[in-house]
Parts: C-alpha cells; sequence; structure tokens
C-alpha cells in the first residue's frame, strides 16, 4: 500500500512548536532565571538596566536609583540619552537627585563658573550642569542679590574627578 503522503503533510503542519521538548526545556529555563533573579533581589543584590551586572544594595555608591536602576560605570551613557527625552520639570528633578548622590558617594564637587568661563574637563570623569538649589535656578537672592553658590547663573557645574 502507498504511503499517504496527505496524511503526513497535514501532521506536519499541525504540529505545535510550542509542544516541542526544546520549547519546554527552554521555557523552564527561563523561568527558573526570572526565579534566581528574583531571589537575588531578596537577598539585597540589584541589576543595572543598562549593562545588566549585579550590585549588592548594601553598597549605596554603586547603583543610582530612579525611575531606572543604573550603575555608576554607565551613568555618563544613560545620562546622556536620558536627559534629552525628559520634559524640563522631570530633568531638573533627576538631575538633582543624580548631583546629590554624586556628590555623597563619589566625591564630586559643585564648580563655580563665571558667564564665559570655559570649564577644565582634562581630570573629569563624568560632569553635569544642574539648578542651582540655593537660588531655585533664578541666580538671585530674595533681595535681588545675585547668588553666591551659581555666580547668577542659575545653574552649577557638578564634576566628578578621574
Amino acid at each position: 500500500m502507498p504511503p499517504d503522503l496527505g496524511n503526513a503533510h497535514s501532521q506536519a503542519e499541525t504540529h505545535d512548536p510550542a509542544e516541542s521538548p526544546l520549547f519546554a526545556t527552554l521555557a523552564r529555563v527561563e523561568h527558573d532565571l526570572n526565579d534566581l533573579i528574583g531571589a537575588l533581589a531578596l537577598l539585597g543584590i540589584k541589576r543595572c538596566s543598562r549593562c545588566r551586572q549585579f550590585f549588592r544594595s548594601a553598597d549605596p555608591g554603586a547603583i543610582f536609583e530612579c525611575d531606572q536602576l543604573v550603575c555608576y560605570s554607565c551613568i555618563p551613557d544613560w545620562w546622556s540619552s536620558v536627559s534629552m527625552r525628559l520634559g524640563v520639570a522631570d530633568r531638573e528633578r533627576v538631575e538633582g537627585k543624580l548631583a546629590s548622590w554624586l556628590r555623597k558617594h563619589h566625591l564630586a564637587q559643585v564648580v563655580k563658573v563665571g558667564p564665559g568661563d570655559a570649564p577644565d574637563t582634562t581630570n573629569t570623569h563624568f560632569q553635569l550642569v544642574a539648578k542651582c538649589l540655593e537660588c531655585g535656578g533664578s541666580g538671585k537672592f530674595m533681595e535681588g542679590e545675585r547668588c553666591r553658590f551659581c555666580n547668577g547663573l542659575g545653574t552649577v557645574r557638578i564634576v566628578v574627578p578621574k
């Protein structure tokens, strides 16, 4: 009796790839990895959203927590891409939080620059310009005097040395 080619053809078409042993194994491995990552989070291990490395949350300078978790090494690239997409209010909020974190954990300093001064970047790992918190970005104090923290510019330069 000749083989029924039509029947073999219809079996191949109805074979669901989701039922294959390889797919089941891959789905189980993915589930196990997600469980492992969840367990690490319970132990205080956090993951950088950029480079995907893991860091201990006991080291507060290792990872910056904002809308995303970003490790110190990824901050320069992350900030240059994120800052352009944020609205003014959100950018100022995140940049203030980032500036504070950099000063607290990475020896960043507030560098005063005057109008027209070119900043020295030779010994700089990372820098950003943030709204002056002392005058609220106005450049002046209540009495109308120029802010001594930002030299009247309304912004300060936060520099992380190499």
